[in-house]
C-alpha cells in the first residue's frame, strides 16, 4: 500500500472521528480494500515548458480566504452538508483533489502551496463567474451543473459564493485561463455509448439497473416498452454523462474509472461490477478516445 495513501486515512480518521457517522464507516472500509494509485498519465514525447511559480501573496490569500471554506463544518456528511474535505481528500482522480489536512488546524505552507496549484486548474481569471470553482457547488436552478456533494450556494449572491469570486477576481487575469477543451459527440454517444449501457457482459447487470435516474441517471430506462431510447432520452443522458466526464482527460473521468478495476486506476468504490480490467479493454478505449473529442458520427467500430 502506498504509505501517502495508507497516512491519508489515518489523518482522515482523526479528522472526522467525531460525528462522521456513516460515510466514515465507509470511507474508512473502503481505504482498507487496496490503494488506488494517483491516475497516471500517458508518457508524452514534449512536457509542455513549466508554469511560473504562483506569487506567495495569492497562495497567502487562498489559505486564509479559501481553505478554511474546504474545512468548514455544514452540519453532517449528507451531500449539501458534508464539509468538501469529506469528499474531495480520500476520493482521487478527481479534479478537485485537496491534499489530506496535515492536523486538526489545517494545511502546511507546503500542502497548500499544492492544493493552490489544484485549485487554480478550476478558475477562469478570464471570465470568473465561469469557474469550475464558482459553478460547482451551485444550486442548478441557479446555474449549477449539479453535484454529487449537493448544493451550497442557492444563489450567485451566497455570501461564500461572493467571497470566492472575489478571491478569483484578485488573481492576476492572464493567469489562471483553462485551455480550450475537445467537443464530445452526441451523435456518437447515443450510436456507440448507449449501445454499452445496453449490452451487459456476461454475469453482469445492466447499467439501468443503478444508473436510471437522478445525479448518476446516465442510462436511464427506455419508456414505452422500447429497447432503445428516443432523441429524448438520449439528450437527457447525454447531459447526465457530461457531469461524469472530463472532455480531453479519460483518466480523470468518473464515468471511465467507476466500472474499471482499481489494480488499473480505477476508483475505490463502485456498487455494480468491474466492467474493464484494465485500460487496454477495447471498449474503454473505445470509451476514452471519445472522451478525447476523437470519435464522432455513427460508426462504432
Amino acid at each position: 500500500m502506498s504509505v501517502v495513501r495508507a497516512r491519508t486515512r489515518v489523518v482522515w480518521h482523526t479528522l472526522w472521528a467525531a460525528g462522521a457517522g456513516t460515510l466514515l464507516t465507509a470511507v474508512w472500509f473502503s481505504g482498507s480494500l487496496s490503494a488506488e494509485p494517483r491516475p497516471s498519465q500517458a508518457p508524452t514525447s514534449a512536457q509542455p515548458p513549466a508554469a511560473p511559480a504562483p506569487r506567495p501573496a495569492d497562495v497567502e490569500s487562498f489559505r486564509k480566504t479559501i481553505e478554511p471554506i474546504f474545512m468548514r463544518d455544514r452540519g453532517g456528511t449528507m451531500p449539501g452538508y458534508a464539509a468538501c474535505v469529506m469528499c474531495h481528500t480520500w476520493q482521487t482522480s478527481l479534479r478537485f483533489d485537496l491534499e489530506t489536512p496535515e492536523t486538526d488546524a489545517g494545511w502546511t505552507p507546503e500542502q497548500s502551496r499544492r492544493n493552490f496549484e489544484m485549485i487554480t486548474q478550476l478558475v477562469n481569471t478570464r471570465a470568473p463567474e465561469n469557474s469550475r470553482l464558482l459553478v460547482k457547488p451551485l444550486e442548478p436552478r441557479a446555474g449549477g451543473p449539479g453535484h454529487t456533494g449537493g448544493s451550497y450556494w442557492s444563489s450567485r449572491t451566497d455570501p461564500e459564493y461572493l467571497t470566492v469570486l472575489q478571491w478569483i477576481r484578485s488573481l492576476p487575469a492572464d493567469r489562471y485561463i483553462p485551455p480550450p477543451v475537445p467537443a464530445v459527440d452526441f451523435e456518437f454517444f447515443r450510436t456507440c455509448v448507449q449501445n454499452v449501457f445496453a449490452t451487459p457482459r456476461e454475469g453482469h447487470i445492466r447499467c439501468s439497473n443503478c444508473h436510471n435516474a437522478g445525479q448518476i441517471g446516465f442510462a436511464p430506462v427506455p419508456g414505452s416498452g422500447r429497447t432503445t431510447w428516443n432523441e429524448e432520452e438520449a439528450r437527457q443522458a447525454f447531459q447526465v454523462i457530461a457531469r461524469l466526464i472530463v472532455p480531453g482527460d479519460p483518466v480523470r473521468s468518473r464515468f471511465l474509472l467507476k466500472p474499471l478495476h482499481p489494480d488499473s486506476g480505477g476508483s475505490y468504490a463502485h456498487n455494480g461490477p468491474r466492467r474493464w480490467q484494465n485500460r487496454d479493454d477495447p471498449e474503454w478505449q473505445m470509451l476514452a478516445a471519445w472522451v478525447r473529442g476523437e470519435r464522432k458520427g455513427s460508426s462504432c467500430t
